[in-house]
């Protein structure tokens, strides 16, 4: 990440956004699961997708140096804000479900639609 002065992005943004419609709402009912109150915070989720960055940094062998770590922070800052404003610019209205909604109803229908299909097998 901090060898490139530009993103090395391989992968589509839609393929990224199906992925991204899967795991968070993954991570939001597991963490529900884990939670004694039953409930999944903003804070934890976003902990934990930091987790998830610091690791990829960690085991980057590009980040050598406390300014190499610095350009990566600021890479990560503005693949957020890129995503946040994306994602804000494609919403119909402000009263229109989120990314967000939507993946959670999608992510519930296919569970769902997997509960089904094993009744219909029982």
């Amino acid at each position: 990440m901090a060898a490139t002065p530009t993103p090395d992005f391989t992968v589509s943004d839609e393929n990224k956004k199906e992925v991204a419609a899967h795991i968070v709402p993954a991570m939001m009912q597991t963490f529900r699961a884990m939670s004694s109150d039953r409930v999944a915070t903003a804070d934890d989720l976003i902990d934990t997708l930091s987790l998830c960055i610091a690791s990829l940094l960690e085991n980057d062998t590009h980040i050598t140096t406390p300014k190499h770590t610095k350009d990566a922070m600021q890479s990560i800052e503005t693949f957020v804000r890129r995503w946040a404003r994306r994602l804000r610019d494609e919403r119909p209205s402000p009263d229109a479900p989120s990314f967000l909604m939507r993946s959670i109803e999608q992510y519930r229908a296919e569970l769902a639609e997997i509960e089904a299909q094993g009744d219909s097998q029982a």
